[in-house]
């Protein structure tokens, strides 16, 4: 494969900022640190400042052949998060821009798993 470009995609996939002139223009990507989208052709990535892409879709097959488990790799970066306010969130801002559904599918998928698994507070508990 050919090393990645960035690549400019339609407004829908950027975050909204305010100019000079008080106009909203969406170019802030929405991953700290993300300074671009790339492609080498084959793929849509989320280029980093150091040079790093993160390739969208699925991840590599592990050694046995099988799929990788998105909610072992989510299980870390998610420790004490509430994942019904983070899911709901999610899905209102999934509503908004409805290009992230299929975007996002699999990334939700895993975190329902991880929202399933989850315990529960007490009932009557904060």
């Amino acid at each position: 494969m050919s090393s990645a470009r960035a690549i400019r995609l339609p407004d829908r996939f950027y975050l909204p900022r305010l100019d000079a002139d008080g106009r909203e223009v969406r170019d802030v990507m929405p991953w700290e640190g993300a300074v671009s989208y790339a492609t080498d052709g084959e793929r849509l990535g989320v280029q980093f400042d150091d040079g790093s892409v993160a390739w969208l879709g699925r991840g590599p097959l592990a050694d046995d052949g099988t799929p990788p488990d998105p909610a072992a790799a989510l299980r870390e970066d998610f420790d004490g998060v509430d994942f019904d306010a983070l899911v709901e969130g999610i899905r209102s801002y999934m509503d908004l821009h409805p290009i992230l559904k299929t975007v996002w599918s699999d990334d939700l998928r895993a975190l329902d798993a991880l929202r399933a698994r989850a315990p529960r507070p007490a009932e009557g508990a904060p």
